[in-house]
């Protein structure tokens, strides 16, 4: 939804922008041109804090067309237009000017850096704010009406524009000139701050648009560590995300030749929560235990990825986690497992949900995304309506998570969409207390989810293996029609009531989630072979005394693992 937001927003201004430039020569005498270009450049003012080429085109054409304007109707203003003319210039170079101000600036949260005046004025966000602040005011001066106040406030406007674009292209200037005597430029004052921070580990961090939940998952429980630690962030389009969701130092290295200055004699330790092709960036140093964590412990064929086959240690939920990768002919060595149950399902309160007398139940439903390809979509949403008409025909209140990537795939968007209004209307006829989108997706906590809830039903994902730990029965569902092979393929399954491919054993499952429940005692001893045996209680203190292992000592790899620190 913000993507489709973000794509209308960028067109509206452009079309601003051309708006601007028509008037400016179809309606010279009326500063309708001005008009809009105010609108164009505030627009960018407001939304690009930190991207000094967003919205170039359009804030060309309003530039342009303010200039075209007042050069008809007041053509003696040269103060006026040579403050224009730098600042189209400047827009016209803009990308090399983006790359000048970011070449040795490292952006950082939560991060004491001491900085110079003259690098605190010329940082990238500083930077494109005043440029933002100077284009507007450029629009809005074009107002002044004839006289000497114009002719003051145009000099005032030519003096102030080569202030600010003047310290730019000095900041760009001496980029250049450490970028010709420096084959390695870094942002000094940044490395200092991560010297003085002495972290014992890094947890690093890329990926695609919208994959924060890969790093939100581990987080509150990486701060539960008593020793520092810094969060290198890779990608810029999960920087603010991720600030928004921690006070641990971050610092985002956009080139690998930064990585290795952001690793002081103090760090033995990186950890990884997803495949990231960047991941190797960092991997490729051997003085350190590297660690894949994952997002979610599940059977789908990411769980059990030869690109393991890289970290000195992988984290598993439990021994099916183990066995996952052996079964499926990824030769891990049994010594880089590390069994450390899920730290996040340490709020799930395991066994029945108490309902009061006459109380509906609560049935979860979480359909998974559609995966990067068709091998890999394990989504139901293709049969969600059945799925949920079913339901709705039952005295349940429905409880519909979609995956954080659901939107990636319009078809199933539109889906997603469809049964939300559905759970929408029926709540409106019938009373029952459905929850969907926002309510179901953000407001609450997967955790909060299932223990809401007293049944579910799940695609193959990382939702299956946390319901699990809950006792509570579940169903999963074979979009893919794997038939007899799926209990081989997602052993998971066999805690489970699996709906067939064409769903033509849908009430029965139903049934034994919501009366009978044949499978509880088969349930409760997978349920351990998947996520172990240790008390929710410890969890988070079993996590924090294996993180810390993994820099408890010098880092030393052999051959044979003997003194690897692993």
């Amino acid at each position: 939804m913000k993507a489709k937001l973000n794509k209308v927003l960028r067109s509206a201004v452009n079309i601003l922008g051309l708006l601007a430039l028509v008037s400016a020569f179809v309606y010279p005498e009326s500063l309708l041109a001005v008009y809009f270009a105010a609108l164009v450049l505030g627009f960018a003012w407001y939304r690009s804090t930190s991207n000094f080429t967003a919205f170039i085109a359009p804030r060309m054409m309003g530039v342009g067309a303010v200039v075209g304007n007042i050069w008809m109707i007041q053509p003696d203003r040269y103060a006026y237009f040579a403050s224009a003319l730098a600042f189209a210039g400047t827009l016209a170079i803009g990308n090399y000017i983006k790359r000048g101000l970011a070449f040795d600036y490292l952006a950082t949260y939560n991060l004491e850096v001491h900085r110079s005046l003259f690098r605190r004025l010329t940082a990238p966000k500083v930077a494109t704010k005043a440029t933002n602040a100077l284009g507007t005011t450029l629009v809005l001066v074009a107002f002044i009406p004839d006289g000497w106040a114009q002719l003051g406030v145009d000099i005032v406007m030519l003096a102030g524009t080569a202030t600010v674009l003047g310290v730019i292209g000095l900041r760009v200037l001496d980029s250049i000139v450490k970028r010709r005597n420096d084959a390695h430029v870094v942002d000094a004052d940044v490395m200092e701050a991560v010297e003085r921070l002495q972290p014992r580990f890094i947890f690093h961090f890329a990926g695609m648009p919208g994959s924060q939940y890969h790093i939100n998952m581990w987080l509150p429980f990486f701060d539960e560590v008593p020793d520092p630690y810094l969060i290198v962030v890779r990608d810029a389009h999960l920087l603010e995300g991720t600030a928004e969701i921690t006070d641990t130092p971050i610092v985002y290295a956009p080139r690998q030749a930064v990585l290795e200055q952001l690793l002081p004699e103090t760090v033995r330790a990186c950890f990884y929560s997803n495949h990231a092709v960047k991941n190797a960036h960092l991997i490729r140093n051997g003085d350190c235990i590297h660690v894949q964590l994952m997002h979610g412990d599940s059977d789908k064929a990411i769980s059990r990825s030869a690109l393991a086959l890289m970290y000195d240690q992988v984290y598993v939920a439990g021994q099916a986690g183990v066995d996952r990768y052996h079964q499926h002919g990824v030769d891990i060595p049994n010594y880089k497992f590390r069994i450390i149950g899920r730290p996040q399902l340490h709020e799930i309160e395991i066994g029945e949900r108490f309902r009061a007398t006459g109380e509906r139940p609560v049935v979860l439903y979480t359909p998974t995304w559609a995966g990067m390809n068709s091998t890999v979509d394990y989504s139901s949403l293709s049969q969600a309506e059945d799925i949920v008409d079913s339901l709705l025909r039952r005295d349940v209140d429905i409880m519909f998570r979609t995956h954080p990537y659901t939107g990636s795939n319009a078809a199933y968007g539109r889906i997603r969409d469809n049964i939300q209004r559905k759970l929408a209307d029926d709540a409106a006829q019938t009373g029952k207390n459905h929850r969907y989108g926002a309510a179901a997706e953000t407001d609450l906590t997967l955790a909060e989810c299932i223990n809401l809830a007293d049944v579910a039903v799940s695609d193959v994902s990382g939702t299956a293996s946390d319901w699990l730990y809950s006792a509570k029965p579940f169903a999963m569902t074979d979009p893919q029609g794997f038939e007899d092979e799926y209990e081989i393929e997602f052993p998971i399954s066999r805690a489970s009531y699996l709906l067939r491919h064409d769903l033509s054993n849908l009430e029965e499952v139903l049934d034994e989630l919501l009366d009978t429940d044949s499978k509880k005692p088969q349930r409760e001893r997978i349920r351990s072979h998947y996520l172990s045996d240790i008390k929710p209680e410890e969890l988070i203190s079993s996590f924090v005394d294996t993180v810390r292992s993994t820099y408890a000592t010098p880092v030393v790899k052999d051959a044979t693992a003997a003194n690897a620190g692993i």
